[in-house]
């Protein structure tokens, strides 16, 4: 999955989590029978009637209503049970897309759609156009920088980073480049981690999105450090857990630390809740199930979704998939097949980490540069 921050600042898992990692098995499906749907979403009558009547009204040179639609649906999308919402946005962007629109923030906000269903080289050939117009556009500066990580990219990523410097504030390019440098090695992690948390010490967290991004980087160098009770700390002073990122960061970190029923307690509530469970968060609760409860409601769940998503190749949810046949269901084979798909794409830490230990239950010797070739 995408770790996203609303609209300006934009941070990402590209897969399962900080502590796992994810693809897809057997040929492209398409259910056959109402049953075999994977996912059903219970629209209101009244947001079916306003996306048609947007449909309907809307022209493509509305582009300033479109894109403001847009990114309100962007911003709900990133919440628990709520992905659909990118489908929408998609649809009402889609017509200026196709016009050939140069409006900058169109072209922003057609990135990080792309970006959400995993089409990274498609987000930043938009992101291309938009940093040729405008060079120091933040915005767009920092979605490259976190697609060129997501794709073992750091060369690539430090440089739009550095594209930030004179036109954004020194905490925000800090966050960015320190964010960057951590993935060269142990050293530069160490030294990133400490001058992160220096300069937050120095400064203050500031107040607007940049908290939780900047929040969410730090417990994820932490967590790469071996310290997930400094990860869980930085994760619980985030106040309004409100996007599945950061409750997909925050199990993972609570997992480590053996905290299932808080797990549990905690997710429960929020699947129960949503109209259409997150697979991530699935996953999650099964795991926490597994190691302490003898019920299996979640482990049934879960089953159920994962055969679904094999039938249909989905890759999308390949993570998932490889920590499902880890953690859950132990199968090594399957486990390593979709470890190695998600390597294919997506090259961060975590990524890494899924992959070799798909390869140590196989008994595979450790290929991970191979892998991905």
């Amino acid at each position: 999955m995408n770790r996203f921050l609303p609209i300006v600042f934009l941070w990402g898992i590209s897969c399962g989590g900080i502590i796992f990692g994810r693809y897809a098995y057997a040929e492209a499906y398409t259910p056959t029978e109402p049953d075999q749907i994977i996912a059903q979403w219970n629209t209101t009558p009244s947001e079916t009637l306003r996306v048609l009547q947007i449909q309907q009204r809307l022209q493509p040179e509305d582009s300033n209503r479109v894109v403001q639609l847009a990114n309100e649906y962007l911003e709900q999308a990133a919440q628990p049970g709520q992905s659909r919402l990118y489908g929408v946005a998609e649809a009402l962007l889609k017509p200026l897309i196709e016009n050939n629109t140069n409006d900058l923030s169109v072209l922003l906000a057609w990135a990080q759609v792309q970006q959400h269903q995993h089409r990274f080289t498609l987000a930043q050939e938009v992101l291309q156009k938009i940093l040729l117009q405008q060079p120091d556009n933040n915005t767009a500066n920092l979605l490259n920088a976190r697609l060129h990580l997501i794709q073992g990219n750091t060369t690539a990523a430090q440089t739009a980073c550095m594209r930030l410097l004179g036109h954004t504030d020194l905490l925000t390019l800090s966050a960015c480049s320190l964010e960057a440098r951590s993935t060269l090695g142990d050293k530069e992690l160490s030294e990133s981690y400490a001058q992160l948390q220096q300069i937050v010490s120095t400064q203050g967290l500031p107040d607007d999105e940049r908290q939780i991004w900047i929040l969410q980087i730090l417990a994820d160098m932490a967590v790469r450090l071996q310290q997930p009770q400094a990860a869980l700390d930085f994760l619980n002073q985030i106040k309004s857990k409100n996007s599945l990122s950061v409750w997909v960061q925050w199990a993972d970190t609570n997992l480590a630390l053996q905290n299932n029923q808080i797990v549990i307690d905690a997710l429960t509530p929020l699947v129960s809740t949503s109209s259409q469970a997150d697979d991530s968060l699935l996953v999650r609760l099964a795991i926490a199930e597994k190691k302490i409860a003898p019920a299996t409601h979640w482990q049934t769940q879960v089953r159920e979704r994962i055969a679904l998503r094999e039938q249909r190749d989905d890759q999308a949810h390949a993570a998932d998939l490889a920590i499902y046949y880890l953690d859950i269901a132990p199968d090594a084979n399957k486990a390593l097949h979709w470890a190695e798909r998600n390597w294919q794409q997506a090259r961060e830490a975590s990524d890494k980490h899924l992959l070799i230990r798909a390869q140590q239950a196989a008994g595979v010797a450790a290929v991970t540069e191979k892998a991905g070739a």
